[in-house]
């Protein structure tokens, strides 16, 4: 499958377009279609060598949303989006063709929302929460 990978920590010009293998399902890992992912400064942080847990050789990204095409049967077909956790950094990410995401942490992407709309959500749910809870901001203020 084709994605995007780093081998060293830089800046975006270390980023490489090339072929790795196929990820493959078990009972705790499904495999989806990405059929958008996004990039976000934490992506950018990461190429770059400030996330210190990142090994390498790595595909990178965070968020994404796509479709199961091999895991436990009764998520195949289903359309999913994700974020976080350890994607891009200890475990391949968003960035490629195919993503393994563990089964643990499916979710169903919302009718309402398309596949970029989906993977673009990701960074700024996650920004919206921290600034909730620390400003003490009520969400329908």
């Amino acid at each position: 499958m084709r994605a995007i990978r780093f081998e060293v920590f830089g800046d975006p010009s270390v980023l490489e377009l090339t072929e790795v293998p196929t990820p493959a399902a078990d009972e705790n890992t499904a495999v989806v279609r990405v059929m958008a992912a996004s990039i976000n400064p934490s992506d950018i942080k990461n190429v770059g060598g400030g996330m210190k847990q990142t090994t390498l050789p790595r595909i990178p990204g965070r968020d994404f949303s796509g479709v199961v095409e091999a895991g436990p049967a009764e998520w195949i077909g289903a359309e999913v989006w994700g974020t976080g956790g350890d994607a891009g950094s200890i475990r391949d990410g968003s960035h490629a063709e195919l993503i393994a995401v563990p089964v643990a942490s499916l979710r169903r992407k919302p009718d309402a929302l398309s596949f970029d709309q989906a993977a673009a959500v990701g960074s700024t749910l996650s920004t919206l929460d921290i600034c909730t809870r620390v400003t003490s901001v009520v969400i329908s203020e």
